[in-house]
């Protein structure tokens, strides 16, 4: 699997919809599956493309979603996961990328969520939200549903969105209001256990929502952001080392969610204010 980042940037699908949050790529990366709003009539949704250029985008499901803000897939392949922000608590529904209504997984424990992404095991989602309390929070739930369990709460988090948990458990968590060394915007990486969150890159001028993940092949992280004079650009940085690159993304107006294709060097990129969905490779 590639461990590199990518190196172009193409847009595959826009008309249709508007606002797109998220994308989460097909395990060949030959598909994307992304969060937007009906064009006609603002429905949220859940929507299907191919990842190739001038694609037509298709409606997968949408009522009871309200703000679907995050999206992962199942490690087969074989189901979405949608985190949506329009609930007051919970708010994880799963769908099948055939269409079809969504179905609650009935989660509790947590509130005012941002972010899912799959552990390891393949049975486990991670979801950036709130505590009852109101404290930004990392939190872990059974795919099938059911109680949240917190896995860290409190500073130095202050707004997480996207995140992506590598092979070794460890979550890579982007937060758009959290300081950090270099400034505002800082990707964590919080262990395994929750005993840490290590600030990773920060001064990072991201989306909303924000979005992360690694490679394929793992040790390089990707993130859609924006230089200082607020143009497009995918942002990566070597684990080992803390190298950091940037790849130019001129035709991205708001460069929001990003999520790779499991079994390929393909990544899936939302422009949330251009309405579009773009293949980075």
């Amino acid at each position: 699997m590639p461990t590199s980042p990518p190196k172009e940037v193409t847009k595959v699908a826009s008309g249709g919809f508007t606002s797109p949050t998220d994308a989460v790529a097909s395990l060949d990366g030959s598909e994307f599956y992304f969060a937007a709003f009906t064009a006609d009539e603002g429905q949220a949704a859940v929507f299907r493309t191919a990842a190739k250029p001038d694609s037509t985008a298709e409606v997968l499901a949408t009522a009871p979603l309200s703000l679907p803000i995050g999206l992962v897939l199942s490690c087969d392949g074989a189901t979405l996961y949608v985190a949506d922000a329009g609930a007051d608590s919970g708010g994880i529904y799963e769908v099948s990328p055939k269409g079809g209504d969504p179905a609650d997984l009935g989660v509790t424990g947590l509130s005012h969520i941002g972010g899912l992404a799959m552990s390891p095991d393949c049975e486990t989602l991670f979801v950036t939200a709130r505590t009852d309390d109101g404290a930004p929070a990392l939190f872990s739930v059974s795919r099938k549903g059911g109680a949240a369990a917190l896995v860290y709460s409190g500073a130095p988090l202050a707004s997480p969105t996207g995140l992506h948990v590598d092979s070794e458990g460890v979550a890579w968590v982007m937060d758009h209001q959290a300081v950090g060394e270099r400034g505002v915007g800082v990707l964590f990486a919080i262990a395994k256990d929750g005993s840490q969150a290590q600030e990773v890159a920060s001064d990072l001028r991201m989306g909303t929502p924000g979005g992360v993940s690694l490679t394929a092949g793992g040790g390089t992280a990707v993130m859609p952001t924006r230089d200082r004079d607020g143009n497009a650009q995918l942002t990566s940085v070597v684990i080992a080392t803390g190298e950091v690159t940037q790849l130019a993304a001129p035709d991205l107006i708001d460069p929001a969610g990003l999520r790779t294709a499991r079994e390929a060097g393909v990544f899936a990129v939302v422009d949330s204010e251009g309405g579009a969905i773009y293949r980075a490779q």
